[in-house]
C-alpha cells in the first residue's frame, strides 16, 4: 500500500486490487495486464497464452522477466511474513490503517 502511493497509485485504485474482474474504467490496459498477471502468479495459476499475449502487446520480454521476478519476489517476502506472523511496526499499520485491501493476519495468541 505504501509503495501503491508512493507511486501516484491512488485510493480507488488501491481498493480494486484484489478484484477478479477487475472493475471498468479504474485501470489502464497496461497496469490492469500488470495486476492481471499478479493475481494468476499469486494464485500460482498458470500464465496462459492470451495473458502472455497481453504482457507482450505492452512489454518486451526483459520487462516481463522483471515483473515476474518482482511479483515472485513479493510473494516470497509475503510468505514468509504471513507464515511468521512478523510484526508491523506501528507507523507501518498507522499508515495503512483501513485501506489495505487484503487484510493482516491477525497475530497469534
Amino acid at each position: 500500500m505504501l509503495l501503491g502511493r508512493a507511486a501516484n497509485i491512488d485510493d480507488e485504485q488501491l481498493a480494486h486490487l484484489g478484484d477478479d474482474p477487475l472493475p471498468e474504467g479504474v485501470y489502464d490496459d497496461e497496469a490492469a495486464t500488470i495486476i492481471r498477471y499478479s493475481q494468476a502468479s499469486t494464485r500460482m495459476d498458470p500464465i496462459d497464452d492470451g495473458l502472455y499475449a497481453n504482457l507482450a502487446a505492452h512489454f518486451d520480454q526483459g520487462q516481463i522477466v522483471e515483473l515476474c521476478f518482482v511479483v515472485g519476489f513479493s510473494n516470497l517476502v509475503n510468505r514468509f511474513h504471513a507464515t511468521f506472523l512478523t510484526a508491523v511496526d506501528e507507523h507501518t499499520v498507522d499508515a495503512l490503517a483501513d485501506s489495505c485491501p487484503l487484510p493482516l493476519p491477525s497475530p497469534r495468541s
